[in-house]
């Protein structure tokens, strides 16, 4: 069954969600009122086969599209995978030279040499990770960039872990962004590397941020390395894991918390999802963060094959 469900997930076209308001729920997102930092992880689904062309068939009116999600929620940090090499620069240069508007530093990392679909994009076919902060220019500390190679069961696309510190609202994190392999054997040895890696950050006193497309449900026991409750064994919470309204039959209604959130493959966004699913997270280090929240945005038609997930926490030191 779950393999099942992660083939389908992983094939789909959910044309993905960037500014519309989804129907209300219990922790819907309030921009003025919601803590900080803030944060997104979006997978933009820049080269594979089954993307949608480019939006609009304008690279401006993608990047455009991207930029005011990130200016509507007024994100402290982003991680975007699947980024063709030239969907990172096109957002980068504009990010970081805006004037009036609030600027974003940046550090990418080649997960492939070459992705046929990044032709669209520009002659540079490489296709990676990509980590954004807010502020100028030396926001992310370059010099701590780290391209983790993640395991594999058997012979699949290679996938990645990038880190990089980077100032939030004034304070120091260790941002990791990935992009986890739907094969359940290899998603679990590369699950349990990632889990290692940032758990290894949070213990040198770093306040971790992970953000990515894990392919794989809240309550599936390959996260239990990284949740810190109910069946794990790691040292994160994840944004969306306490609104009831998607607790569903996973906890009881009286649980403050639950490996659960709202679905960022689902319907109406393609007509190939039976059942929706949360595969996008934004997992903090519970020593550093409290009152999280999270939201899967509504659909922009023509953008990707995920929702776009919205995030935010308070200080907790």
């Amino acid at each position: 069954m779950r393999a099942a469900l992660r083939t389908v997930l992983s094939a789909l076209i959910c044309l993905a969600p960037l500014l519309a308001p989804g129907p209300a729920h219990a922790d819907a997102p309030d921009a003025e009122n919601w803590p900080r930092p803030r944060f997104i992880s979006y997978n933009v689904c820049g080269g594979a086969s089954h993307c949608p062309p480019i939006y609009e068939d304008s690279a401006i009116a993608w990047r455009d599209v991207v930029v005011r999600a990130l200016d509507a929620w007024d994100a402290d940090l982003v991680m975007l995978q699947e980024v063709c090499y030239g969907q990172w620069t096109l957002l980068r240069d504009h990010l970081r030279g805006r004037t009036g508007e609030p600027r974003y530093d940046s550090v990418w990392a080649a997960a492939l040499p070459s992705a046929p679909g990044c032709s669209r994009w520009g002659d540079d076919l490489r296709f990676g990770l990509v980590i954004f902060a807010k502020g100028g220019t030396g926001t992310i500390d370059n010099g701590s960039r780290v391209v983790h190679p993640l395991p594999e069961a058997r012979d699949v696309e290679n996938r990645i872990l990038l880190c990089a510190r980077a100032t939030v609202t004034g304070r120091q994190v260790r941002a990791c962004n990935t992009h986890i392999d739907p094969d359940d054997a290899t998603a679990r040895l590369q699950v349990e590397r990632v889990a290692t890696l940032t758990e290894g950050y949070a213990g040198q006193g770093e306040p971790v941020v992970l953000g990515g497309d894990f392919n794989v449900l809240p309550a599936d026991d390959t996260l239990d390395p990284l949740y810190g409750h109910t069946g794990g064994h790691g040292v994160f919470q994840e944004v969306d894991e306490n609104d009831k309204e998607h607790f569903g039959s996973a906890c009881a209604q009286t649980r403050d918390r639950c490996r659960s959130g709202e679905a960022t493959a689902k319907l109406p966004c393609s007509p190939h999802v039976s059942e929706p699913g949360k595969i996008d997270y934004i997992f903090l280090s519970h020593y550093w963060f409290t009152t999280v929240r999270g939201d899967a945005a509504a659909c922009t038609p023509g953008m990707s094959d995920h929702h776009l997930l919205r995030g935010a926490a308070a200080w907790e030191h």
